[in-house]
């Protein structure tokens, strides 16, 4: 697994186990669910049960000094064949004490294998330049949109032997936010609900999962995709009413804006509708494709860009004017109906 390169979890994950052992490994990324996963997975493969207490050691960075962690780092096992040292939150340490595990780097003890955690790494800084160039370096990404989900939800259930057909694991999807570890939370939930029969339905996530975010972005799209003022503006009452968030709407309006950009972009070159939906628009499940189809005749690509810029404004001013969330979607949503 090539050092100084960021390599996905799920890849991380498919290569780890045919891969020999290495000093310093880095997992960072905003996905803590994900971080959780790769640790996992390193900790069982270099544990020795029995040898915990001695030769498995967690710090956190926030709470010990480099040189409590060089300590721990420099020690022989004593029953194991590696002594595993985990640093948690290393973004957080002091520059002095990063400098410090940095030079260590550079020279690990051979029986030694450690790992660190961050939010990020800032290549800026001049240890975490060091440390990148000799770490292999695993970052967990938050969910780009539902089909990520849906890829995590597939692993997950053929893990689990767990039988959901194409209908149940979209409705999942679409009816939680793009996090992974909320992801788990909801489908625990359906284990439990189903009381681990291992077969899970569309009315069992109707029951479980769709209860809990009804009139969701989903459909607030579909109504936005028909031009239809009226309706998205009820909708959008409802999602702010179960405090549904001004950033997160607006994100999955940028991405569905970008799908019809695209459908825009082909039609152009003139490919056919079918063709559009079979070949180019994998992220959309299979029944809404011909919608997204239709919905790109209801906006030219002048009107989309217009939109773009608006869905920027949007954002800009959710995060920083101190403006109400309805009232910026409220009038993000007018504008676009009406554009």
């Amino acid at each position: 697994m090539p050092k100084s390169q960021n390599t996905p979890h799920f890849e991380f994950l498919r290569k780890f186990p045919d891969q020999k052992p290495q000093s310093v490994y880095y997992i960072f990324g905003p996905e803590n669910y994900l971080k959780d996963i790769v640790l996992k997975e390193i900790s069982n493969r270099f544990k020795t049960p029995g040898s915990e207490d001695f030769d498995f050691i967690i710090l956190y960075a926030d709470a010990c000094t480099a040189i409590n962690a060089l300590e721990q780092l420099e020690m022989m096992p004593f029953m194991a064949e590696y002594r595993l040292i985990i640093l948690k939150n290393f973004d957080t340490m002091k520059a002095s004490d990063k400098m410090l595990i940095a030079e260590y780097v550079q020279n690990p003890v051979p029986t030694t294998i450690l790992v660190l955690t961050a939010e990020k790494i800032d290549e800026r800084i001049k240890a975490n330049k060091m440390i990148s160039e000799k770490a292999v370096k695993i970052i967990c990404r938050s969910p780009y949109n539902s089909f990520d989900v849906l890829k995590w939800l597939n692993v997950e259930t053929r893990e689990k032997k767990i039988i959901m057909d194409n209908d149940s694991k979209e409705l999942f999807t679409r009816s939680i936010e793009l996090d992974y570890q909320l992801a788990a939370n909801e489908l625990e939930k359906l284990i439990i609900y189903t009381k681990g029969k291992g077969n899970i339905t569309i009315e069992d996530v109707k029951e479980t999962v769709g209860k809990s975010r009804t009139n969701k972005v989903f459909d607030l799209q579909n109504e936005i995709g028909k031009r239809n003022l009226k309706k998205s503006l009820t909708i959008l009452e409802n999602m702010i009413s179960n405090n549904e968030s001004a950033v997160f709407v607006i994100i999955m309006l940028s991405t569905f804006f970008r799908t019809l950009w695209r459908v825009k972009a082909l039609q152009k070159k003139n490919l056919s509708d079918s063709e559009i939906g079979n070949r180019y628009l994998h992220e959309v499940f299979y029944k809404y494709r011909k919608d997204y189809i239709v919905f790109a005749k209801n906006y030219s690509r002048k009107a989309i860009r217009k939109i773009f810029s608006l869905l920027l404004q949007a954002d800009i001013d959710a995060k920083s004017l101190n403006l109400k969330d309805e009232i910026i979607l409220e009038i993000l949503i007018y504008k676009i109906c009406n554009i």
